[in-house]
Formats: C-alpha cells, sequence, structure tokens
C-alpha cells in the first residue's frame, strides 16, 4: 500500500545549456555573447567587417562610421546587429541594443547597457532597427553569422592556440636528480645557478626513476618542455586561418605575407565588391524602411584605387570609350567632387 500523505521530492534543476568550460571561457574574455570561439583569425575577420562598414556612404541620410562600424562587427560575430532609434532634438539617435527579446506581433523588450545598470525598453517594431543576415528558413526572423556555419573551425583555432599558450610556461623546464651524497653546500649552490625557476630539482637517483621513468644507473636531466615540432602545427593552423577568412567573404590573399601589392589590390576589389556590396544589399531594406536610407555606396572604398581606376580608364579608352565617360565610369568624376545625376 502506498501511503498517500507521502512528501513529493523536490526536483532539482540544473543549468543545461552553461558547461564549467563555457564559463571558465567567458571569465577568459575567449567567448562572445554569440558563441563565437575568439582567437587571433576570429578577431581579424571582425577587423576587417567593421573597418569595411565604417567606409560605407549611407545616402542621402549618413550614419556615423563609428555605428556602421559596430553593425559590420555584430554582423560578423553575431548576424544580427539591433538599434533603438530614439529622437534627439530634430536629429534621429540609434542606441546599440545589448541584447533584446522578440515578443511577437511586432513588440520587443530591449535591454541596453548603462554602467553599472542596464535600461529596458519596451519599444514597437517601427522605432527597432534590427539588421540580419543568413538567416534560417526556420527561424527567418534570426540572423546567422559566418561562424555559425562554419563548424568546429573556429573552436579548433582557438583550441590550438590556447594549447600552446598552457604549454609555453614548461618551456625550458626538466629535472635535474641531485644525488643525496651532495653536500648541503654544493647543493645550495645549484640552486641558486638556477633562474627563473627553469629546473625543477629532485633528490636522488631513486626519485628520477619514479618521477621520470629513467634508468637509476644515469644521472641526466629530463626535459618537461613539450615538442611541438611533431604536432606539425604550421600547416595545419594555416590552413585554418584560410578557412576561416574565406568563409568570412575575406580573401587570403588580401593577408598575404609575400607583400604581393597586385594580388593583394585584387584581394582588396573582391572583398569590397563580392563581400561588403552584398552584406549591404541585405541590410538596405531595413534602412530604407526605418531611416530613409537610399543607397549605401562603396565610392570610399575604392577611391584609393588609383591604379586600378588608371587600368580601368584605359581599358575603357582603349575600346573606344570616350575619355570623360570612362573617367566617370572608373568613379573619378565623383572622387573630383563632381556629382552626375542619371
Amino acid at each position: 500500500m502506498v501511503w498517500p500523505f507521502r512528501k513529493k521530492p523536490e526536483m532539482e534543476t540544473r543549468a543545461q545549456d552553461f558547461s564549467l568550460e563555457y564559463m571558465d571561457l567567458r571569465r577568459k574574455g575567449l567567448a562572445t555573447g554569440a558563441n563565437v570561439t575568439l582567437s587571433a583569425t576570429v578577431a581579424t575577420a571582425a577587423h576587417y567587417w567593421q573597418s569595411g562598414f565604417a567606409m560605407l556612404d549611407a545616402l542621402p541620410m549618413p550614419l556615423p562610421a563609428t555605428t556602421l562600424a559596430s553593425i559590420g562587427r555584430d554582423l560578423c560575430l553575431k548576424g544580427e546587429s539591433c538599434w533603438h532609434i530614439r529622437l534627439d532634438g530634430s536629429e534621429l539617435e540609434l542606441m546599440p541594443v545589448a541584447y533584446w527579446d522578440e515578443l511577437g506581433n511586432g513588440k520587443y523588450h530591449l535591454h541596453i547597457a548603462r554602467v553599472n545598470s542596464t535600461e529596458t525598453v519596451k519599444a514597437l517594431e517601427a522605432e527597432v532597427l534590427k539588421l540580419t543576415i543568413n538567416p534560417d528558413p526556420s527561424q527567418p526572423w534570426r540572423g546567422r553569422s559566418p561562424f555559425a556555419m562554419m563548424g568546429l573551425s573556429p573552436v579548433l583555432m582557438a583550441e590550438i592556440e590556447r594549447e600552446i599558450s598552457v604549454a609555453l610556461p614548461m618551456a625550458g623546464k626538466g629535472l635535474l636528480p641531485l644525488p643525496t651524497t651532495i653536500s648541503p653546500e654544493e647543493r645550495q649552490k645549484a640552486l641558486s645557478g638556477l633562474q627563473n625557476g627553469s629546473l625543477a630539482v629532485i633528490g636522488s637517483k631513486a626519485d628520477l626513476a619514479v618521477h621520470a621513468g629513467g634508468d637509476r644507473s644515469e644521472i641526466r636531466r629530463v626535459e618537461l618542455t613539450p615538442d611541438l615540432q611533431k604536432l606539425a602545427l604550421g600547416g595545419v593552423t594555416e590552413d585554418l586561418h584560410h578557412r576561416i577568412m574565406t568563409a568570412c567573404g575575406i580573401p587570403p590573399a588580401l593577408l598575404t605575407a609575400q607583400g604581393n601589392a597586385g594580388a593583394m589590390r585584387e584581394a582588396y576589389r573582391l572583398f569590397a565588391l563580392q563581400t561588403i556590396t552584398p552584406l549591404a544589399r541585405q541590410i538596405l531594406p531595413e534602412l530604407k524602411k526605418k531611416l530613409a536610407v537610399d543607397a549605401i555606396g562603396i565610392d570610399a572604398m575604392m577611391s584609393a584605387d588609383v591604379a586600378g581606376r588608371a587600368r580601368a580608364v584605359g581599358v575603357l579608352t582603349k575600346d573606344g570609350v570616350d575619355l570623360e565617360e570612362a573617367m566617370r565610369l572608373a568613379g573619378w568624376k565623383e572622387a573630383k567632387g563632381e556629382h552626375h545625376e542619371d
């Protein structure tokens, strides 16, 4: 018979989304809010995105370069960027939103970070600028960063960097047995000669056999420095770096260490035309709807490419295009301040 008044056991609730490793990474700043494991490669990709967005031209209403750079960084790391549209006198002001809750039917709960506090705002869709890229068909209201579609490549790169950093403190360290027959004065003299704890000293040949697995008849130094050359990390890390950069739309030739200026110029044009421009077109409808931005141009990015424009003008004029028309097509008219309406 079951006792009807038995107290129901309390249910223990545990968080399933946070592990000790994840919390450790967050404390060390190795993970962002979008669960992107940070590394030098990820930082490089974010730098190129935010720098490219900072040079965009929003017309007819220009946006601050800091705002455009923040949008580029958010899209790179999180795939979405959210801003609260406010009115400051007669001008619109965009406030960055740290995180937000979408309640449906055009209603939002926005959380804006302040010093020692967080401002929570209830807002409607018309006063929220929400920019997304790479939306998932199952959740079209949410964006996805390029890192969300890379699998374990960013994680592997960060793990390699972390393992190397953990191994470096052991560099130069070893085990040096000192037999017990050595006098205390000689022992102290040997210990005083050690610099920065580069040697771990044990007392006898028996200790060497126990701790280092060596023969008791041997008295020799046992190196504790990890042998990273056997891992052949050079080729692996370089390949991972190129794969991550390519997945972010950044041609590896743009980061070449060979100093090939021609290849870097072509990679820069490819980055501007095939990465920044499509991203700008994806966010243009939202900017046009909320901020009355009619167009986003990359003229500022391309204006510094004097050599490329000169070659373009030469090719056009060689094919029979009028010089003035060729200069207009190459963008030199706009660079000189002469604006033409189509």
